[in-house]
């Protein structure tokens, strides 16, 4: 539309001189010391503009030779960063297919004429990994943050996960302690933190991001306190584990009254408070939370206690029985207490009460001590082999 506009632009400007000429052709006179030249005006006028045009296209000309190498280049560069863009498209494909030696290949091969250099090494690093070859995986992140200004979250959120996901579990906690440090508000970043620390069940650590993943709007509240009560139960047991009385007693005044009535918190703790020989102590926290709730592995822990108040727990276990008839763990509790105080017969009927709804290797050792002590040979005999073939078959198992 342009060149029609141009076109019929200058025919109409021939016309118009052609017109002029034929109506009033002028006269010019050029004169340069005992030279001079003569002509119309409109011959003068026409021979100017040409003049003009070719001056024009001959300083375009020389422009446009100059300027050739460099669009050469250009058309180049182009060209190959179209080719590189077709072969991240291409790697990519080949990677998802599950062919990580061409796609790295590609990937690798493309990368530097690339515009997007970040996206190929990233690629590149994933395709390594599924080979198990970590040194060229770590060439590739490196080389992807060296030619991308602005991604060192972006490669190391990346690197952080292959590491994870080769197991070393060590390296990739460096690397999101150390974009923690360089991005403490990355939301992506404390979520993988979190998740690390508690797979590694370092507890307290997710103790201490809880915070920032709460206020970042990470998990939802639900998630956060399902979590601290995680974090909580997984530093006593650790306690537990390491016999560090100071650190589980710690923990346990530092947990809020509501987590301290579930039963996976209380457990560990009582076993501590055992093992530090509090018996009253954990005595009396088990009666506080059967008190409130119902937990078979506190009240089998309750009957394993030193038998020095048998008779009073005796008495607490025989008012719990009025709700929970059907418990087969209270009624062995019910029979370890009678047994202490050696009410045998009462001893022997809670027991046999046990027995018919679980068997229990150990219910049948103490059916048959009872039974010993009472002269009762032929039925003791009977019930520690019962209790022999029930601990064979249930070997490995976890009773409770």
């Amino acid at each position: 539309m342009k060149m029609l506009i141009i076109i019929a632009f200058a025919l109409a400007f021939g016309v118009a001189i052609i017109w002029a000429a034929d109506f009033e052709p002028g006269f010019v006179l050029l004169q340069y010391g005992s030279l001079s030249l003569e002509t119309s005006l409109v011959v003068f006028i026409a021979v100017f503009i040409l003049l003009l045009v070719a001056g024009y296209i001959t300083i375009r000309s020389l422009v446009l030779l100059k300027q050739t190498p460099k669009r050469m280049a250009q058309w180049k560069k182009t060209q190959r960063q179209k080719r590189a863009g077709r072969a991240l498209t291409r790697g990519l494909i080949t990677l998802e297919e599950g062919r990580w030696v061409e796609a790295e290949r590609i990937l690798v091969r493309h990368a530097m004429n690339s515009e997007t250099p970040l996206l190929h090494y990233l690629a590149a690093a994933k395709a390594a990994q599924k080979q198990e070859a970590s040194e060229r995986r770590d060439n590739y992140l490196r080389l992807a943050h060296e030619t991308t200004e602005g991604a060192d979250i972006a490669v190391g959120v990346v690197q952080a996960e292959l590491q994870i996901a080769a197991g070393q579990k060590e390296q990739a906690l460096a690397t999101l302690q150390h974009l923690r440090e360089v991005a403490p508000k990355h939301p992506y970043v404390l979520q993988q933190l979190q998740s690390l620390y508690q797979n590694m069940d370092q507890w307290q650590e997710v103790q201490s991001v809880l915070p920032d993943l709460k206020k970042r709007n990470v998990l939802q509240r639900g998630e956060v306190i399902a979590l601290g009560q995680e974090a909580s139960i997984g530093q006593i047991e650790g306690a537990l584990v390491k016999k560090d009385w100071v650190q589980m007693s710690t923990i346990w005044e530092q947990t809020s009254s509501r987590d301290r009535q579930l039963e996976v918190m209380v457990v560990p703790y009582v076993k501590g408070l055992i093992e530090q020989g509090e018996h009253q102590q954990a005595a009396a926290l088990i009666e506080h939370f059967l008190r409130q709730d119902w937990s078979d592995k506190l009240v089998y822990i309750y009957g394993l206690l030193p038998q020095s108040d048998s008779l009073s727990r005796l008495a607490n276990a025989e008012k719990w029985f009025k709700s929970k008839k059907d418990s087969p763990y209270l009624l062995l509790t019910l029979g370890r207490l009678a047994n202490a105080n050696q009410l045998w017969t009462k001893a022997e009927e809670y027991l046999q009460q046990s027995l018919a709804i679980v068997e229990l290797g150990e219910t049948y050792q103490i059916l048959a001590e009872i039974q010993l002590a009472q002269n009762k040979t032929e039925a003791a005999a009977i019930n520690y082999k019962k209790g022999l073939d029930v601990v064979i078959k249930q070997h490995g198992q976890q009773v409770i």
